[in-house]
């Protein structure tokens, strides 16, 4: 089982990493971590040339190339990312703008039919607990699965995070461990 992290934290040892590390040490198999804050790929903004929208792929020929191996690859997406204004971290953001040739099968009648991958959300905030504070996140993370033809398995999130972590929060890491076991099933594991 291939796991693939697209990891959108500006700390490189923070409370999203804290919740990816008990995520990735449950779930086990094989793991590689794109970390869109210190990766040595060179990744360009989406133009908006749409040439995604008659062609499988993308005219940036740029680090995102070993991006769009590495998810064809994979069994498993997670998505971890801090909220920074009630979304993800723009350097994640700008890797995620880049897989606009999935969004674009459906444009190019090639779209899969069924799932064909699994894929999970880790999400951290700062701030006190507040209702729809995940939600830009959830927006973008989901729709981006979804796109992507990938079974949604579910999220976990950390409020408060200037206050509480995981060793004040061990309902979040036992919900992480139960996201990772549910990942693990879905892989027949």
């Amino acid at each position: 089982m291939k796991t693939l992290v697209l990891f959108g934290s500006a700390r490189a040892n923070g409370h999203t990493k804290a919740m990816l590390d008990l995520f990735l040490e449950t779930l086990g198999g094989e793991v590689e971590i794109i970390d869109a804050y210190r990766t040595e790929l060179e990744i360009a903004p989406c133009k908006d040339c749409r040439f995604c929208w008659h062609k499988n792929g993308c005219s940036i020929k740029d680090g995102m190339v070993s991006v769009y191996e590495k998810l064809e690859e994979a069994d498993n997406i997670v998505l971890a990312s801090p909220m920074y204004f009630h979304s993800i971290s723009g350097k994640l953001k700008t890797i995620i703008d880049r897989l606009q040739p999935y969004w674009a099968s459906c444009l190019r009648k090639d779209k899969p039919e069924a799932f064909r991958k699994t894929g999970s959300i880790l999400m951290v905030g700062g701030a006190p607990s507040f209702e729809n504070q995940f939600l830009g996140g959830e927006l973008v993370l989901k729709n981006l699965l979804k796109d992507m033809s990938i079974h949604f398995t579910g999220e976990v999130t950390l409020p408060n995070s200037d206050r509480d972590s995981l060793e004040t929060r061990p309902d979040i890491a036992e919900e992480i461990r139960a996201l990772a076991q549910k990942v693990r099933e879905a892989n027949g594991l």
